[in-house]
């Protein structure tokens, strides 16, 4: 059992509503399972009366063996009072711990989110599926 608080502040936040989020979240693991639960309580990420929105996310972390794990991931964030906001996302990620500190990842991610919502400033759709490649060394 997990239970926290999430901040999320961001130094050049020029949105009409401020992007800067706080969530309580508490969360489970039973066996390879974990199901993790997050709630605003403030507006969520620059969204309008959003307050009390939520996310809930379940995964799994399996061991392959030979240093091989496989993390599958699907998560759903409610947007209050704004539906097209919501979304669902989903990952797959394989590990490989190589040892002495060095470990690798490659994650396939992405989400159903609404295309006319989620968009930088030049236009760019951020919901699109990809490829995530990870490195890392631990010492």
């Amino acid at each position: 059992m997990d239970i926290g608080v999430l901040r999320y502040q961001y130094v050049s936040n020029s949105l009409p509503v401020s992007a800067n989020t706080t969530e309580l979240y508490a969360a489970g693991t039973v066996g390879i399972f974990t199901l993790k639960y997050s709630h605003s309580i403030t507006n969520l990420f620059g969204f309008f009366d959003s307050k009390n929105s939520g996310y809930l996310d379940a995964s799994a972390a399996v061991d392959l063996g030979d240093g091989l794990s496989l993390t599958p991931h699907v998560g759903y964030q409610k947007v209050n009072h704004f539906s097209a906001g919501s979304y669902i996302d989903y990952a797959l990620t394989l590990g490989k711990d190589f040892g002495n500190g060095f470990s690798g990842t490659a994650a396939l991610i992405g989400t159903d989110a609404d295309k006319t919502v989620y968009f930088t400033p030049s236009g760019k759709f951020t919901g699109r599926a990809g490829l995530v490649l990870g490195a890392k060394y631990s010492f």
